[in-house]
């Protein structure tokens, strides 16, 4: 069994700092209607975003700054022979999976806090039929670790208080290969079976491929996001993840025709995270309410450069799905990203959670449109 150590240092996702520094510059009281340049107009097909490029982290570069710096994991499982070989068939079927446990509502808050409980996520991941390859450990503290058991299996010992940890991972699923058709072969049909504390669960193939799932384990907050999915052939896909709040209703009013174009109810910032987890741009934008009363989202992601490369839109809601009382609300997000020209470049889907004072967190999926997109 070999014993796996996490770098002392992980800089990971962005800091509230004090509780709340991810929004000092961006006057979250509601006063302002303007994210960038353009004015919000939840009505409009943009939000109100334009195409302009802009300064590098949106010119707040402190509110970002430890976004930027997160170490990949190094796994040898990925240069075994057998693991290679499959990497590289289009027959074989490949899945990410990312999953994040703790106190999730204070995933972007100051990790500081000392008024926690402490929590143990110990478990492991176990892949039958398949092989794991560990892209990422997020946020594990040093004392915590993961140990690989064989190309198929993992463990870890993982406790928060009051943060969160967390592991991204390929699952590969060789191809089929007959040598001789007069031999009836059976498959071993794959079965991910996952272990955080408490939680513990097994998944199919058909749920990994689509899967954005949130499970509360108590009244406190605390609780597992899992995302996976399935890999399109050489199709780009990745993570986006952030910090927001919510803001005093600031309805929208059209200067010219006195209109009412919409109801912000809340302001978020982000990073999008590439393939691999590393940071590949920047996210910010506003949710609410259109003015015929639908949830909708909109923002606009830069790269690391400030380099306009989408603009997002969206649909967002609260789940009603948890049988604890007083778990903290929570939801879920889904929608598209607009390249240059209204092109829609592809999709994304995620899981938000909120705190008792109107902060929260946002964790999702985009997958690049590698195909024809028809909009629905």
């Amino acid at each position: 069994m070999k014993r796996i150590l996490v770098p002392a240092l992980i800089l990971f996702l962005m800091a509230l700092g004090a509780g709340c520094n991810l929004f000092d510059s961006t006057n979250p009281s509601g006063g302002s209607t303007t994210v960038e340049d353009g004015t919000i107009d939840l009505d409009s097909p943009t939000g109100g975003f334009t195409e302009n490029d802009e300064e590098p982290a949106f010119g707040e570069e402190d509110s970002y700054s430890s976004m930027t710096v997160d170490p990949l994991y190094v796994d040898q499982v990925e240069d075994d022979p057998e693991v290679q070989r499959c990497i590289n068939n289009r027959h074989a079927r490949v899945f990410r999976l990312r999953a994040i446990w703790g106190q999730l509502m204070n995933a972007v808050a100051d990790s500081s806090i000392a008024d926690c409980c402490v929590i143990d996520w110990s478990g492991g991941i176990e892949f039958r039929g398949g092989y794991i390859v560990i892209e990422r450990l997020i946020a594990f503290d040093a004392e915590d670790h993961v140990e690989r058991i064989d190309r198929s299996k993992i463990e870890w010992v993982s406790h928060t208080c009051p943060h969160i940890d967390g592991i991204q991972v390929k699952l590969i699923v060789p191809p089929v290969t007959i040598m001789d058709e007069s031999v009836s072969i059976v498959p071993e049909i794959p079965i991910l079976k996952l272990k955080a504390g408490e939680f513990e669960r097994e998944f199919t193939l058909t749920e990994l491929a689509e899967m954005e799932l949130h499970v509360p384990t108590d009244r406190c907050g605390n609780g597992i996001m899992i995302s996976s999915h399935l890999r399109p052939y050489r199709c780009p896909e990745g993570y986006m993840f952030g910090g927001w709040r919510a803001v005093e209703p600031d309805t929208l009013i059209d200067e010219e025709t006195g209109e009412m174009r919409g109801v912000i109810l809340g302001k978020y910032r982000g990073v999008w995270v590439s393939e691999h987890g590393m940071a590949a741009g920047f996210l910010r934008g506003v949710a609410g309410t259109n003015s015929i009363g639908e949830n909708v989202l909109f923002g606009k992601y830069i790269d690391l450069e400030g380099r306009f490369k989408g603009i997002l839109r969206g649909r967002w809601n609260h789940s009603l799905d948890t049988e604890i009382a007083s778990y903290p609300p929570h939801g879920w997000y889904e929608g598209i990203w607009i390249g240059k020209a209204g092109g829609i470049k592809g999709r994304l889907k995620g899981r938000w959670i909120a705190d008792g004072n109107g902060y929260g967190f946002f964790n999702g999926v985009w997958v690049m449109n590698c195909y024809d997109i028809v909009e629905e």
